[in-house]
């Protein structure tokens, strides 16, 4: 069958052992655009467009400007705030104020980059609910992940209708991975909080990493395991 997007980056998130395939895509996708803004999207018009009505979030902003390309986003913070500066609007009186200062909130974390990873992030979705049809080890290989954080085990579910008559399966076993790995984490949350009871003889196995597990479970990978 012809996918809507390739199968390679699935194949390899899911073979990866995260805790959450999905975010795997999500996180090469996103430094896929990022890259892409902070180097040749800068000359392309249309890019410029949709950077100037769009903008981009705090992140995003973060992360392009820690980047090497200075003039690039230079050129792109100047025609946004261009595009700002003519849309403001001189309120006239107390309500006037109000939905100017709501309409800027509106925009305040608008972002292009945001609008293509959501994008390119639903399309893996439907992938996965074909993939989970039409290629014979792939089912396996889904059953054998360890979840998905909230954000994705939602994403999923939102299109498991895209496996068609074989959604309910679809459905079944992405509910069975995703009730199991909670009941891990919870299991290890218990253990770790034991350690610190003094009745406890000792600790549930896995119990050491069970707290930034449990936020990643939750909340996605937000966490630099790297600091203490």
């Amino acid at each position: 069958m012809q996918y809507h997007i390739q199968t390679t980056p699935i194949w390899e998130a899911f073979r990866s052992d995260c805790a959450c395939p999905v975010c795997a895509l999500y996180e090469r996708t996103q430094a896929r655009i990022v890259t892409q803004y902070g180097n040749e999207a800068v000359m392309e018009p249309a890019a410029r467009v949709r950077v100037n009505k769009r903008g981009f979030c705090t992140k995003h902003l973060k992360m392009l400007y820690e980047g090497e390309n200075k003039l690039g986003l230079s050129l792109q913070v100047h025609t946004r705030s261009q595009a700002i500066a003519a849309g403001l609007k001189k309120p006239s009186d107390g309500k006037a104020a109000a939905k100017e200062a709501a309409r800027i909130e509106s925009e305040l974390e608008t972002c292009v980059i945001c609008d293509t990873v959501d994008e390119l992030m639903i399309r893996y979705a439907y992938t996965i609910a074909q993939m989970f049809i039409h290629e014979p080890e792939f089912p396996a290989l889904f059953a054998a992940s360890r979840g998905f954080c909230l954000k994705h085990y939602a994403l999923l579910l939102e299109n498991a209708h895209k496996a068609g008559r074989n959604a309910p399966a679809f459905l079944s076993e992405l509910y069975r991975v995703q009730h199991d790995s909670m009941n891990e984490i919870c299991a290890s949350l218990e253990g770790f909080t034991n350690q610190y009871d003094y009745r406890s003889a000792r600790a549930t196995a896995g119990a050491r990493d069970a707290l930034p597990r449990a936020i990643e479970k939750l909340k996605g990978p937000i966490l630099d395991r790297n600091k203490k």
